[in-house]
């Protein structure tokens, strides 16, 4: 990656770590250490011209989500949230996919170390 022109890492932690909630103390770890990674990276390798940041989705409906609405909340359809969700639905795969495309692409020449929250600022994000 060095040899290259440019080059792009974008690593995905979690929302989860704006507060490091109650029961989730392995996952936390494996996030705040993905973070420190990524952070540490950034300023080692801007001078190779390689951004390295960090997106940090909220409850977004993937596999994981539904399974842990269902064992955290009791909630058997993920779209019943949607309501309360910040604009109206709860996070898709996609919204985060725009998220790192728009960090990898030629629009972004200029950010870097940073961490992206993909999570609306919602109930379920944090």
């Amino acid at each position: 990656m060095r040899e290259a022109k440019r080059g792009d890492i974008v690593m995905i932690s979690s929302a989860a770590t704006r507060s490091f909630g109650a029961n989730g103390a392995p996952y936390n770890m494996g996030k705040a250490a993905l973070e420190a990674l990524a952070m540490t990276l950034s300023k080692e390798e801007k001078r190779h011209d390689i951004r390295v940041n960090v997106v940090a989705p909220g409850l977004v409906e993937t596999e994981m989500g539904r399974r842990l609405v269902r064992a955290t909340a009791g909630v058997q359809d993920i779209r019943t949230l949607d309501a309360d969700s910040p604009f109206g639905h709860v996070c898709q795969p996609e919204d985060v996919a725009n998220v790192v495309r728009f960090l990898v692409s030629d629009s972004n020449s200029y950010v870097t170390g940073e961490r992206l929250y993909v999570d609306g600022s919602g109930p379920y994000g944090a």
